[in-house]
């Protein structure tokens, strides 16, 4: 990683306070099974990142809070999503982390493999590819289609449309931010369900 990792007893005040609250939040099943955190208790991936810039850090965690809550989307479909711009971009830790949270969601790992290789595995539901080709369509540049769009609208109805239009611009700032400095996928981490 091109930042240095930050130990608890390296933080400033503001740091500090958002340390705090990565730690809240990672006590969630859903951050459970992988390393959010090194021995010496220094965050790896986005959080060791975003530690570095605790203003910037505190409004993008709002937003992704409220990105991660739209509804209108299974758990399949936003880990397609998710998986299919970790795999255009080779976001190292963005596909470590999903590839297990897709695993959970339901997805096998022929299914991982693929979508992680920026491949299109035709044997998802039709309201997990069209959200994945709304993705796909998006991190290629230019206006949506008018057919993929009025197909997604038709087909996830407007929530689930938005939700794929938020997640993408979620992952992307978390995919441009772990490439920027370079930051691995974690270690191993076993996991009981």
């Amino acid at each position: 990683m091109r930042l240095p990792l930050l130990r608890p007893a390296e933080l400033t005040t503001e740091q500090r306070a958002l340390y705090d609250a990565c730690m809240k939040m990672v006590q969630d099943v859903e951050y459970q099974g992988f390393e959010v955190r090194n021995p010496d208790g220094a965050f790896v991936g986005p959080w060791g990142v975003l530690l570095h810039f605790p203003e910037l850090a505190v409004p993008l965690g709002q937003f992704v809070n409220l990105a991660q809550k739209l509804p209108g989307l299974s758990e399949r479909a936003r880990q397609v999503v998710i998986l299919t711009i970790g795999g255009r971009f080779n976001v190292a830790y963005e596909l470590y982390a999903h590839a297990l949270l897709a695993a959970r969601a339901g997805l096998r790992p022929d299914q991982v493999a693929a979508l992680s290789a920026g491949a299109r595995p035709a044997d998802l539901s039709e309201d997990e590819l069209l959200a994945g080709d709304v993705a796909a369509a998006l991190i290629r540049g230019g206006t949506l289609p008018g057919p993929l769009y009025d197909t997604a609208v038709s087909r996830l109805g407007r929530p689930g449309f938005d939700a794929v239009v938020f997640i993408v611009i979620h992952y992307l700032a978390l995919g441009t931010l772990l490439n920027a400095y370079d930051v691995p996928a974690g270690r191993a981490v076993a996991w009981l369900p």
